[in-house]
């Protein structure tokens, strides 16, 4: 058995409350790559007009005021995120006294941090993963997923140009999606549910 979902129009408090839980969820801890600089921003959600698959594989509680149940989720979807940070493009920095003096082959140094800004556009998600849903009157609604739900995810930004980068950035928010969908997500479905 599956569910068949009416996915479209959102409406703009939920897109604006779910921004701004993401960009909490994106700056908590100390995990941030070395080279952001600035906060990391969710800027667009789009929810896409494909919703997730979700085959019922298990109802293990169903009760007037709660239910509990495990699914398999798929998303193959259109939906899309673009984030907005601050990079520092110099990384090596030393203090003006350390600077050499004659021009040299090889890495380069700077006096000051050169910032630029950068857009990240986050698309082509495709998740496969079990879910265990719990939905209670009281107490709101509990979602954890069972493994990594990540398949893949195109990730495009505004250094897409520099090969070297954009592999790290593929990287980088490749790893931070697992641990958002395994920490950061429940915590969010939750509080936006009570």
């Amino acid at each position: 058995m599956s569910f068949k979902f009416h996915w479209t129009g959102f409406p703009p408090e939920f897109i604006a409350e779910a921004l701004e839980m993401l960009t909490q969820a994106l700056n908590k801890g100390e995990n941030k790559p070395p080279n952001l600089v600035g906060p990391i921003i969710a800027k667009e959600l789009d929810l896409g007009s494909t919703p997730p698959e979700l085959d019922i594989l298990e109802i293990s509680e169903l009760e007037e005021d709660r239910f509990r149940a495990m699914f398999r989720m798929k998303y193959e979807g259109d939906g899309y995120l673009v984030l907005q940070t601050q990079v520092q493009a110099n990384p090596l920095r030393l203090p003006s006294s350390e600077l050499p003096t004659m021009p040299s082959i090889g890495v380069v140094a700077a006096a000051q941090p050169l910032v630029v800004p950068m857009l990240l556009r986050i698309s082509g998600l495709k998740l496969n993963g079990i879910v265990v849903l719990a939905v209670s009157k009281h107490d709101g609604v509990t979602l954890v997923l069972r493994s990594d739900p990540l398949v893949s995810v195109e990730v495009h930004s505004t250094f897409d140009s520099v090969p070297s980068v954009r592999r790290m950035l593929q990287r980088e928010i490749e790893a931070t999606l697992r641990s958002l969908f395994q920490e950061d997500l429940p915590v969010i479905v939750h509080e936006m549910s009570i």
